[in-house]
């Protein structure tokens, strides 16, 4: 087989799993409330995330603890 039919194997094998995990993604997000739910509630906390910390962390840094990321230098 040449260099370039085996690239373009390839390419198209990868756009086919790329194809197959999307609608199974979809698939998952319509039939289970409980996906729906937890995307909202990181679509919440990644907003909350934004607002209270002005940009100086990111969101790893969120936590129960009072000035969790106290430790990290500042940008």
């Amino acid at each position: 087989m040449s260099q370039r039919f085996y690239v373009f194997e390839r390419i198209a094998f990868s756009f086919v799993v790329l194809s197959a995990m999307l609608c199974r993604a979809y698939i998952a997000y319509e039939t289970d409330p409980d996906v729906q739910q937890v995307l909202q509630a990181g679509k919440t906390a990644l907003r909350l995330s934004g607002e209270y910390s002005s940009g100086e962390y990111s969101f790893a840094c969120a936590s129960p603890v009072t000035q969790g990321c106290a430790d990290y230098p500042a940008n």
